[in-house]
């Protein structure tokens, strides 16, 4: 079966990052880039609310087909590439482990996180939010990565790059406490060469928009 023609709707330093850093993580398999300018606000126009309603980046199409949020597109991106081997296959253990790790970044990680920043929700029992407590939430993270050095122990994943750019991210915004497993998991991952390859991709982009 022919592989879907990709494209990657894309904003520099936004959540769109990690889908940048993952298709060097996969060996940067063909694909277009459309960069969208926020602050013009080209995620909102009509033609890309068609794609996408909510207007959000990152966004993937594949063959026309959209695919949003982070998790399920590097869920998506990472079977599509096997030879990547950046995802345990279907009959493995470690698959439901690096299905569990990528789905609490977006389900307990940053809703606990951005709750705590904001103040909210004042009053709700644990029992009543998705995540329990934000303090739960920042142990059961660090725990895993204590295990390391990656994620799934000693195979790096698809799993990293989404966690990777997400502890990376609220560790520069100061909405994680430190702690030594985060800033050690950042080092590894930074030091990576394709997260260095698409961080001056993305630098790159931000400079000749400036000029």
């Amino acid at each position: 079966m022919a592989t879907p023609k990709l494209v990657h709707y894309h904003a520099p330093q936004t959540r769109s990052f990690t889908i940048r850093w993952l298709f060097e993580e996969l060996g940067s398999p063909p694909h277009d880039l459309k960069v969208l300018d926020m602050k013009k606000g080209e995620h909102k126009t009509a033609a890309f609310l068609a794609i996408t309603p909510m207007g959000k980046l990152p966004t993937v199409t594949a063959d026309g087909t959209p695919v949003t949020e982070v998790g399920a597109i590097a869920i998506f991106l990472a079977d599509l590439f096997p030879e990547a081997k950046l995802a345990p296959d279907l009959n493995e253990p470690a698959r439901g482990t690096y299905l569990r790790w990528i789905v609490f970044n977006h389900a307990a990680l940053e809703p606990a996180v951005m709750d705590k920043a904001r103040n909210t929700p004042a009053g709700l029992p644990a029992s009543a939010l998705c995540y329990g407590s934000y303090d739960d939430t920042v142990n059961a993270l660090a725990g895993a990565l204590k295990v390391g050095p990656y994620i799934l122990g000693d195979r790096f994943s698809a799993a990293d790059v989404v966690l990777g750019s997400a502890v990376r991210y609220l560790t520069m915004f100061k909405l994680l406490p430190e702690k030594p497993e985060f800033s050690s998991y950042i080092e590894r991952m930074t030091s990576r060469p394709a997260f260095k390859s698409a961080l001056a991709k993305d630098e790159e982009l931000i400079r000749m928009r400036a000029t």
